[in-house]
């Protein structure tokens, strides 16, 4: 029999969770938040699978070159390094596409500290140069993302709009936290569509319950069809949105993607050049840009042979050095490569010496990785070619048209809410 003081005791209680009116709640004001930054993004961002296209047409005398011979992006740097001193190039592209011109970001150093710097005497108001890749005549110049100097920047600003709302550091990082919402909210929004419990015993199967929030009622008044727009629209490309919100996040928020990623076994590439960071940027390393493409080739066709691949001709090849790190990356192309641009393979190694620091597979090693970079390629629309493109341009508008939805559902219950109260107040 229990003592008076054990009957006493009240039994311990299970956790209770939210309730559907709280993922209402929160579904309803995180899409709020977001309806701005997806209705922008969403925009821009059914234009930027054909940024190369639309950059030739808005900007011909930038991007098109016409040329013969053999491309000899080194020469070409050199030649413009002496003709600017002062300034600094420190990523090349190693491969033009034919009938395209050689594209250089230039960046100015500081001579006291040898860091770049934006603005001060010395620094033009342009960082963006296009040249001849034979010749190395100079075909004209930008600041990239300056709107302010005409249609030869309405490209590279719309992608500043994409990605930052044109706002650099700042609008990137609430960007990022926007793109982490959005995921959060993508489940959010996928339990929305379920259907409630039903009561036991249920007269029909839980799929017959969840199959109208697939349809949209076409010949329906113009609430329900701005919903079942906003729910069945949102349920039929989940995959793709949650794919998209959290790529957005790798790309905006690193912070928060790399330790996510890494504890699910990712190896992130850049640790090794913030891991090597230098008390003294090394600006003048003992291996040239020649020097060092060389090696560089020398390390892609051993490192390649290792994984029985081998460095191939068509596709991108880079060479980016980093003074802040003491090294060279090397990026080219192999069969391991997702995007159909290539250059997604990388060797890193020592600007003074040559030794290999780390190699970079973007397939086929480690296997988040691997789906880390599929996330990042079909955001980006760098695979399954032309129909995919379109299909990513397409969706861009479709994820404004989830955003307007939703705000119009939020007004039309507001509406309604003020409404009901006024009749009250009126009784």
């Amino acid at each position: 029999m229990a003592t008076t003081a054990q009957q006493s005791v009240p039994s311990p209680r299970r956790l209770a969770l939210p309730g559907r009116a709280f993922w209402v709640m929160v579904h309803r004001w995180a899409g709020l938040t977001l309806a701005l930054f997806l209705a922008v993004a969403g925009l821009t961002g059914s234009l930027l699978p054909w940024i190369e296209e639309l950059e030739a047409a808005t900007a011909p005398e930038l991007h098109n070159s016409s040329w013969t011979g053999t491309p000899d992006p080194l020469r070409v740097r050199e030649e413009v390094l002496a003709r600017y001193p002062g300034a600094a190039l420190d990523f090349l592209p190693l491969s033009v596409e034919p009938g395209k011109a050689l594209r250089l970001h230039l960046h100015w150093l500081d001579p006291k500290t040898g860091l770049e710097r934006e603005h001060g005497p010395g620094v033009p108001e342009w960082d963006d140069l296009f040249l001849n890749p034979v010749t190395g005549e100079e075909q004209g110049r930008r600041e990239w993302g300056n709107i302010a100097q005409g249609q030869k920047n309405l490209m590279p600003f719309l992608y500043r709009l994409h990605y930052s709302l044109a706002l650099d550091t700042f609008g990137t990082l609430i960007f990022g936290i926007a793109a982490l919402v959005w995921t959060v909210d993508c489940f959010v929004g996928f339990y929305l569509t379920l259907p409630p419990k039903a009561p036991k015993p249920a007269r029909t199967s839980f799929l017959d319950r969840w199959r109208p929030s697939w349809r949209i009622r076409w010949k329906s008044t113009p609430y329900k069809l701005n919903f079942d727009l906003h729910r069945a629209g949102g349920l039929w490309l989940w995959p793709l949105l949650l794919v998209f919100a959290w790529s957005s996040v790798s790309f905006n928020l690193p912070q928060v993607h790399v330790p996510v990623m890494q504890a699910l076994g990712a190896q992130d590439p850049r640790l090794i050049l913030e891991e090597s960071a230098l008390a003294v940027p090394r600006n003048n390393p003992v291996l040239d840009f020649r020097a060092a493409t060389e090696r560089a080739r020398q390390l892609a066709e051993q490192e390649s042979m290792k994984q029985g691949l081998v460095p191939l001709e068509e596709g991108e090849s880079w060479l980016w050095h980093v003074p802040t790190s003491g090294m060279y990356v090397y990026g080219f192309t192999t069969a391991a490569d997702i995007g159909h641009h290539g250059g997604g393979t990388g060797i890193a190694f020592d600007s003074n010496t040559g030794e290999m620091k780390a190699v970079y597979w973007p397939s086929g090693v480690n296997g988040t990785n691997t789906f880390s970079n599929w996330l990042t390629a079909l955001h980006m629309a760098q695979v399954f070619g032309l129909p995919y493109r379109i299909f990513v341009s397409m969706l861009g508008l479709l994820v404004t048209m989830l955003s307007v939805t939703g705000v119009v559902i939020w007004l039309k219950k507001r509406s309604a809410r003020a409404g009901r109260s006024l009749r009250v107040r009126n009784t």
